[in-house]
């Protein structure tokens, strides 16, 4: 996913000695005239109105303000001595930068009014505009209209759901269990066995995949556009999709305002047939002895046989339990006679292993 940038905008910080809340480019405090200190955080604006100065969108892009090692003063990143204190920035601490202060805003939001005179001001305004009165505290106008008050949502209380999860814990807990690993000794009561095979022939088989993959020779059928997945960068058929705007703290008392985009790729989807192997029958034998053979194949023109499979299980029991252990080793079958007993390791009723004793 790509990161765009949409512009920049300033950022604001609250003075902690008096509260005043200051535009982020302001390096001292608007009200009482302190400086930045470098805890203080930006913070986003209410409304953010993207930076069309020049000059100030290159002062944005020089990187993130410098503290002064010795009076503590925010400098801009390319300077070299402080502006305050004359002292060598080179050890300086430069602000943090790249994190996320929300979704850019840049609706219509209601001015706040001032509460000494009563004038509208815009919504990050540290001082009134008409008479000068400081602004924090001040809030915006209630929206237009009847509240709705939404009641609260019913729901269990927290001794049931504690009772549900400690019911599903337990029902885990036997679970597993009941599936540890365990060794115990049983008898073998009975063993049978099954061998297959498939009979196969070409016939015209349909099948639905994107055109690049279509094997040569095919037939097809028909083809429409779909959504085949996504790109960082543009490609043909594609369209492009991006992410709610948000901002980032530049560290110098602004903002980048930016968007992670990406392309949804369409490609053609076809519907097609081709000649393939299919099963067409299944041959299978099977027995409950010691001597385990193969069904006779007899194949019709233009028939070959599939892959052969075989399976042979062999069940153990003990005090009204039983155990099945299965192989497909026609070798390992001869060994199991009738009331042999053996030492298992068994998970549930599954062997895992198991010896002669």
């Amino acid at each position: 996913m790509k990161t765009e940038s949409l512009g920049y905008a300033y950022s604001y910080w609250v003075c902690p000695s008096c509260d005043t809340k200051n535009i982020g480019t302001r390096r001292t405090c608007e009200g009482c005239g302190a400086p930045m200190p470098e805890d203080a955080q930006f913070v986003q604006a209410t409304q953010e109105d993207l930076i069309t100065d020049e000059a100030e969108i290159a002062a944005a892009q020089l990187g993130p303000d410098i503290h002064c090692p010795y009076c503590g003063t925010r400098n801009v990143a390319n300077a070299a001595k402080c502006v305050q204190c004359g002292g060598d920035l080179s050890e300086g601490t430069a602000r943090q930068v790249g994190q996320v202060l929300g979704a850019h805003s840049d609706g219509s939001v209601q001015p706040i009014t001032c509460p000494a005179c009563g004038n509208s001001n815009h919504p990050d305004a540290a001082h009134c505009t008409q008479c000068g009165a400081p602004m924090h505290g001040a809030a915006a106008p209630p929206p237009d209209g009847d509240t709705i008050t939404t009641p609260p949502k019913k729901g269990c209380s927290k001794g049931v759901l504690f009772l549900l999860a400690a019911a599903a814990l337990l029902a885990v807990v036997i679970g597993v269990i009941s599936c540890w690993p365990r060794s115990t000794s049983a008898a073998v009561t009975s063993v049978s066995w099954t061998r297959t095979i498939p009979i196969l022939e070409q016939r015209q088989v349909e099948r639905s995949d994107w055109e690049e993959n279509i094997p040569d020779g095919a037939e097809l059928y028909g083809c429409e556009m779909r959504e085949y997945g996504y790109s960082d960068g543009p490609q043909p058929n594609s369209t492009k999709e991006c992410g709610t705007p948000y901002s980032r703290d530049l560290g110098n008392g602004r903002v980048e305002v930016v968007q992670d985009c990406e392309y949804l790729v369409y490609r053609e989807y076809c519907r097609y047939s081709v000649l393939e192997w299919v099963v067409v029958n299944t041959l299978q034998a099977e027995g409950r002895d010691y001597s385990p053979s193969w069904p006779r194949a007899q194949l019709a023109s233009g028939q070959r046989e599939g892959d052969r499979t075989e399976q042979y299980v062999i069940v153990f029991g003990d005090a009204n339990k039983q155990y099945v252990y299965t192989t497909s080793n026609a070798g390992e079958l001869a060994q199991f006679q009738p009331g042999t007993r053996w030492s298992l390791k068994v998970s549930g009723t599954r062997v895992i292993s198991y010896r002669a004793e």
